[in-house]
């Protein structure tokens, strides 16, 4: 079984909010990691808002949203048009109830705005 989720953001939007908070506070979005690579790059505003979009997509592949699951469980690692996905607490024991065995996201910039989209792979139960 496959499920997919997708979100698209502004990335000047999310630089807004990241100019608002203090990592204190940022790291109820995003996990150490996230916000270590993302302000090791030459365009922390873009990477900020791929984690962001990447969170909210895996809620939707995941069918819950973020209803259940704290944002920092789900963690990115951003390469040039790939996404590692790394979930933990909730969010890890949600996909595995699901079977999820494989996560398959990628990213894509145009404009101010960022789309991330992601796959799930769940292989078939036998009957």
């Amino acid at each position: 079984m496959m499920s997919i989720g997708i979100d698209l953001e502004s990335v000047s939007r999310i630089a807004k909010l990241v100019d608002r908070y203090d990592r204190n506070t940022l790291s109820l979005l995003f996990t150490p990691l996230e916000i270590d690579q993302c302000q090791s790059v030459s365009q922390p505003d873009q990477h900020y808002a791929v984690c962001f979009c990447a969170k909210e997509a895996v809620g939707k592949a995941l069918g819950t949203g973020l209803a259940d699951i704290e944002w920092n469980e789900i963690e990115t690692t951003i390469t040039a048009s790939d996404l590692s996905i790394r979930l933990s607490g909730a969010a890890q024991r949600l996909a595995i109830a699901q079977g999820i065995q494989t996560w398959l996201a990628t990213w894509h910039r145009w404009d101010d705005h960022v789309l991330v989209h992601v796959l799930t792979y769940s292989p078939p139960t036998g009957r």
